[in-house]
């Protein structure tokens, strides 16, 4: 997959869920940010995994003050449960 078509998955479930987010391009790849959080998630040449299909998350819980690789699957169910955790 591309860094667009794994930005573009995940931003395509959160628009289908209702999550407000924004995409924006970030170094040679993408970035979604969420208006409700600190977290964001990217791919771009500088992300881990971002050679092997994956997606990196930052400032979400289970990033535990770290980062998180995922695939884009990963990222969406980890989105979706937090945002109905965290509300709009």
């Amino acid at each position: 997959m591309t860094y667009f078509e794994r930005i573009n998955f995940i931003a395509t479930a959160c628009a289908d869920n209702g999550i407000a987010h924004s995409v924006n391009t970030v170094w040679d790849g993408y970035q979604i940010r969420f208006p409700w959080c600190e977290g964001d998630v990217a791919c771009h040449f500088g992300t881990y995994g971002h050679d092997s299909d994956m997606v990196e998350s930052y400032q979400f819980p289970w990033d535990e003050g770290d980062v998180s690789v995922l695939t884009p699957e990963e990222a969406v169910e980890h989105i979706i449960n937090y945002y109905a955790e965290f509300g709009d």
